[in-house]
């Protein structure tokens, strides 16, 4: 079902800032945001003849917002290795309509897993890791939607299947920085046990 990962993710979310954060305001800003995030995303708006979902033009002003506190060389190259994520997300939608390993396959699956790949050869640092891969994703819908305008096919930007690959690669992202992290403590303990 389209959508059901990052409906189930975002709840889930949710839940967590309930139960196990602390009542303070930040996370009360976050548990709005993503609430809005959840009942934005089964609206879509018509803007100059283009439909988009309303969740995805939130997305946009979260990212354009970050990528605003950094400097103007920064936001560049942001936007450029987010430009080459997007195209990346944009060829692999469309190898995917003629591919038959799409069969068996998942697009979204195929598609996390080629972002993250590249999003390790464009950054070391997991939060530029996260910027990249959000614009290239939001790069490459925008790509997409120009495509199959060409052959026209009604394609609506940021609908519920391009959440789930976006929900898809940051989850696999942070799985492994978290497994990169733990594997990387318990060798600092087995070193420092072993100078002992």
């Amino acid at each position: 079902m389209q959508g059901s990962l990052f409906i189930i993710t975002s709840w889930m979310t949710v839940l967590f800032l309930l139960i196990f954060r602390d009542r303070t305001k930040k996370n009360f800003l976050y548990l709005a945001g993503v609430l809005i995030l959840i009942s934005g995303s089964a609206y879509t708006i018509d803007l100059f003849s283009i439909e988009i979902n309303f969740s995805y033009i939130i997305i946009i002003f979260i990212i354009s917002y970050f990528i605003s506190l950094l400097n103007f060389i920064e936001q560049i190259v942001h936007f450029f290795k987010g430009l080459i994520i997007g195209m990346t997300f944009s060829v692999v939608t469309l190898l995917s309509i003629y591919d038959p390993a799409s069969f068996f396959i998942d697009e979204r699956i195929i598609s996390s897993f080629f972002v993250i790949v590249l999003s390790f050869f464009l950054s070391k640092s997991y939060f530029d890791k996260m910027r990249y891969i959000t614009i290239g994703l939001v790069q490459g819908d925008i790509f997409n939607y120009f495509t199959f305008k060409s052959i026209n096919f009604k394609y609506i930007i940021g609908d519920l299947n391009w959440f789930d690959t976006l929900i898809m690669s940051i989850l696999l992202l942070s799985a492994i920085q978290f497994i990169a992290v733990y594997v990387s403590k318990i060798s600092l303990k087995n070193r420092k046990l072993l100078k002992s």
